[in-house]
């Protein structure tokens, strides 16, 4: 693994520090006054990077943009579906023993993602 540069380490801890699993538009917005003259094609290739090496997760949900979790702890999300908030909760998992041998298929790993409205909304 490449080390991580000084703006790789500035928009990995923004993640870490982060409960509201943003997109590349929202890390950019928190770094930029901290970091002299970055860029947003900075943020969004070092998001990859971070991606790419474990260090972070891209969150698969259906949204406008990609979200990134630096929790990589086993765990789902509860989504909003009207204002789109998404929030960590232990996870959820299918029914032990679920196979889907029988059709020839393997299962590698399972994210559930719950939809709903938050109390906000």
């Amino acid at each position: 693994m490449k080390t991580l540069t000084k703006h790789r380490e500035l928009i990995f801890q923004d993640l870490l520090d982060r409960k509201d699993h943003p997109t590349a538009k929202m890390v950019f917005e928190s770094v930029r006054s901290k970091a002299e003259r970055i860029s947003f094609a900075t943020v969004y290739n070092s998001l990859e990077f971070l991606v790419q090496n474990g260090m972070v997760n891209k969150l698969n949900i259906e949204s406008d943009s990609v979200r990134y979790d630096a929790f990589l702890e086993k765990h789902s999300h509860l989504i909003c579906s009207k204002c789109g908030k998404v929030m960590d909760i232990p996870s959820v998992s299918l029914a032990p023993g679920l196979s889907f041998e029988h059709m020839g298929f393997e299962i590698d790993s399972v994210d559930v993602n719950v939809l709903g409205h938050c109390r906000s909304c």
